[in-house]
């Protein structure tokens, strides 16, 4: 099961639900440290939970991007590295695009290229990473999320 992250719009219709993290900075705070991605937004939750601070939870939330343990398991969690050739496909379109965008063209071409595998494979390779939200896209063009470009790349 694919689970969407969240963008902004839908991190605030959470954040009414959950009447917690109110005010825009904090709600920016929150979209960045967390992508959107499900798990952490959850993770979020927990933390306010417990802490009942949203400025200490985003201070916590902020650890995992230096944190090798907490990047790799999230960096797991998200399926990225679930199977060889996705963990193929997704260093290969890091390596070429770094934080750039690019279109799902360049995509096919990156991945078979430096994943040596034919335009089927990285056409499944491509659109199977689609299915797990590692692109953030703007019309036509895709980015490799932030966050987990972060966590992958301290996995790594």
């Amino acid at each position: 099961m694919v689970l969407r992250r969240h963008d902004r719009r839908s991190l605030r219709g959470w954040a009414q639900r959950v009447e917690t993290f109110h005010t825009e900075d904090r709600l920016d705070r929150l979209h960045e440290l967390t992508g959107g991605w499900p798990l952490l937004v959850g993770r979020a939750h927990r933390l306010h939970t417990e802490l009942s601070d949203p400025d200490e939870v985003l201070r916590h939330l902020a650890g995992l991007r230096t944190d090798r343990a907490q990047a790799r398991a999230f960096a797991e969690a998200t399926g990225v590295c679930a199977d060889p050739l996705l963990a193929a496909g997704y260093r290969a379109l890091e390596e070429e695009f770094k934080d750039g965008s690019f279109d799902w063209e360049s995509a096919l071409t990156a991945v078979a290229i430096q994943g040596e595998v034919d335009e089927d494979e990285a056409r499944w390779i491509v659109t199977c990473l689609d299915a797990l939200h590692v692109f953030d896209r703007e019309g036509t063009q895709l980015r490799l999320e932030p966050l987990l470009r972060e966590c992958v790349a301290l996995h790594a």
